[in-house]
């Protein structure tokens, strides 16, 4: 079980060199991921950039000797600003594919060469999306430009693709290694217009997370994967209007955690109280703004060891109907009306089935889905099975990942 990375096409995904870090962490969530290094032996936190010595460009001998040194222009040929990316993968013995499972990729960002090596960041592919704009070529013009996209009747998964879609693959010279799934998918969402004189707007990584922001809307993210044996592509995956969460209809993996040992080591379940009244404002100014009352103070004024009052704020200047704002103000209220526990805890990836297979090997669970915890014997929790989504995995040149889970209520 190993880490391998891979230098890349940006445009195409086409692998151009397998390369060696010694030292590296990375952190994915729902729509994006980070990934930074250390130099081998440092012993640096915080490092926010890939460093990759220069010598991995040139050819050696079996003994380690240089035979041939690697020129200006066949170095840059490799990690070109602008045309180079990276990819990290995930193998283990029986893997399907011997490049391994690919689990992130991005292209080269504020690369900065030395003596010996150069340090570079990854843009991943949501990031990449905040510099393409959702205007058609030949419609923006000196002048006036009045082109105005429109779609109507399309679930938002569709729309997200459609909009992605014209934005990379419809554009001149616009490929990016991204597959649009879900274009022209039906759904019951009006029409959505896209004005051309609104460009400042219109970029897409900001659509797209307006689209999964709206009430209901579902999760949207990437997901690398290979189109063949030598390109990697990143599928668009985002939940349906029916299921807001990713891969809903998957069964979730199960990790169990017990004091005498499990698939998942807890390293702590952080808490926050319970908030029992919510003051919400919507639309308008100063004395007409739109303002809605939720709370529930009925565990406030019990006699048996009664909590105290916390209150909070809500916000949406787009909502104009009073009951729509209250309505969102109930279910903040719902959400928080007992204390709320996030879990987190490590993975080993090399704890294996009697069969040698891994129990859980990485790319079999990603950030958005859901799983259990069978929990035992963990002091502020009662045993039984947990119900969790997954925000977060952290991991580093180790084969130990960290998850995060989303918030939960247990029943204390």
């Amino acid at each position: 079980m190993t880490w391998h990375h891979y230098l890349t096409e940006a445009r195409t995904g086409l692998i151009t060199k397998e390369i060696d870090i010694p030292s590296f962490s990375g952190s994915m969530t729902v729509s994006s991921f980070g990934f930074s290094t250390t130099e081998k032996g440092t012993g640096t936190d915080g490092e926010n950039s890939l460093t990759l010595p220069f010598s991995q460009f040139d050819q050696h001998d079996e003994y380690g000797n240089i035979i041939s040194r690697a020129t200006p222009s066949e170095i840059n040929a490799l990690i070109g600003m602008g045309r180079a990316g990276q990819a990290t993968t995930w193998s283990y013995d029986g893997c399907a594919n011997p490049l391994g499972i690919p689990i992130l990729w991005g292209a080269l960002a504020d690369r900065e060469d030395h003596w010996l090596d150069t340090t570079f960041s990854l843009s991943c592919t949501m990031d990449l999306l905040d510099s393409r704009l959702a205007v058609r070529d030949g419609a923006y013009h000196d002048g006036t430009s009045t082109d105005t996209l429109s779609w109507q009747g399309l679930s938002l998964r569709g729309l997200a693709a459609e909009l992605g879609s014209l934005a990379t693959e419809q554009k001149n010279y616009g490929q990016l290694p991204i597959r649009w799934n879900y274009r022209g998918e039906q759904g019951n969402h009006q029409r959505n217009s896209y004005s051309a004189w609104n460009i400042q707007n219109l970029n897409i990584k900001t659509l797209l997370t307006n689209l999964s922001n709206t009430e209901n809307g579902p999760d949207m993210g990437f997901r690398p994967t290979w189109a063949d044996n030598t390109h990697i592509i990143n599928d668009f995956i985002a939940a349906s209007d029916g299921d807001i969460y990713l891969a809903a209809s998957k069964t979730p993996p199960t990790f169990t955690v017990s004091p005498y040992g499990g698939t998942l080591e807890v390293t702590s379940l952080s808490w926050l109280p319970p908030i029992q009244r919510w003051y919400g404002t919507g639309a308008g100014t100063d004395a007409s703004t739109i303002t809605a009352l939720a709370e529930d103070i009925s565990q406030l004024s019990s006699k048996n060891d009664p909590p105290i009052l916390y209150e909070a704020t809500y916000s949406d200047t787009d909502i104009t109907d009073q009951q729509l704002l209250k309505s969102k103000l109930l279910a903040r209220l719902a959400a928080r009306k007992q204390p709320i526990a996030q879990l987190t805890g490590t993975v080993n990836l090399d704890d294996q089935m009697p069969n040698g297979q891994p129990i859980h090997p990485l790319g079999s669970f990603w950030p958005g889905e859901r799983i259990n915890a069978d929990i035992n014997g963990f002091r502020t929790l009662s045993d039984d099975r947990y119900p969790l989504r997954l925000m977060e995995i952290d991991f580093n040149q180790s084969h130990n990942v960290t998850l995060k889970t989303d918030v939960f209520m247990p029943d204390i």
